[in-house]
């Protein structure tokens, strides 16, 4: 081989290096642009927009429903700008069984920012969220607005959730109830179980997905891989709760063959990734 042409592939490779990460610096910049601009939007958002939602509110409907489609159209705007920079990208299917108001939803919880890419496309949802949001500077204002369900009170939260969706209002839980392990799913709460088996509702699970994983539990938000973020976002069809359980079966059992059913749905969709990863 020539002293030429190996100066020449060394270079090659030195340029490429240098492209690979001057690309994770930009995109490490760009995801900080993205979370700085979540909280300062946050607290505008709280400052200004909720409280003229309130105003509107006035003369007919509700302020936290009201609250709840502004913040709907906000995380929406986040998402966009996080794709138009190629922080992300999405594939999102099913969601047409969303669409009306009234559902039960539940999903797993792979990242940091899955709240935000659902209620970003579901324009009337409550939601539970950790109490300590009640106590950070940034979302105390939207989740006290919104009159989301805080997760302190086992009994109180169930009979919160049970009754928006006796009136009518759609409720989105992570049976989870924090965000996945490295591999596989966390083991499932009794929550949302608990809450269909009382309304008898039917549950549509929701299926999300990232590749390469990120914003993980434990992992700061500067850890990205070395590739655009790829969300896939599956709504499955509606669980029918009644069919799984009766009513001389004891609660726990319900709540089980619930949650067992959700976690297949979830595990079919994971096997059916990895074997499209395969077989790409």
């Amino acid at each position: 081989m020539s002293v030429s042409r190996t100066i020449g592939e060394r270079a090659s490779r030195i340029r490429s290096s240098l492209a690979r990460r001057a690309e994770r610096i930009a995109r490490i910049a760009g995801s900080g642009f993205l979370f700085s601009l979540f909280g300062i939007g946050a607290i505008v958002l709280a400052a200004a927009l909720l409280p003229a939602a309130r105003l509107r509110a006035r003369a007919g409907g509700s302020a936290d429903l009201v609250a709840q489609r502004w913040i709907s159209r906000a995380f929406a705007l986040f998402i966009e700008i996080g794709r138009r920079i190629h922080i992300w990208d999405f594939e999102v299917s099913g969601f047409d069984r969303l669409s009306r108001r009234g559902q039960l939803i539940v999903a797993n919880h792979p990242t940091l920012i899955d709240v935000v890419l659902l209620l970003a496309r579901i324009p009337q949802c409550d939601c539970v969220v950790k109490r300590a949001a009640w106590r950070n500077p940034a979302l105390a204002g939207i989740v006290r607005a919104a009159g989301y369900v805080p997760n302190d009170d086992g009994s109180a939260m169930m009979d919160a959730c049970v009754a928006r969706l006796r009136a009518g209002r759609s409720l989105l839980l992570f049976p989870e109830g924090s965000r996945s392990p490295e591999d596989g799913f966390r083991r499932f709460e009794r929550g949302a179980a608990h809450v269909a088996i009382r309304t008898g509702m039917p549950l549509i699970p929701v299926y999300i997905e990232c590749r390469p994983p990120a914003l993980k539990k434990g992992q700061p938000w500067y850890a990205l891989p070395n590739a655009r973020m790829r969300f896939r976002l599956r709504a499955g069809e509606p669980i029918d709760v009644g069919a799984l359980i009766d009513e001389n079966m004891p609660t726990r059992i319900s709540a089980r063959r619930v949650n067992a059913a959700i976690l297949e749905y979830f595990e079919s969709e994971r096997l059916a990734a990895d074997r499209a990863r395969s077989g790409a």
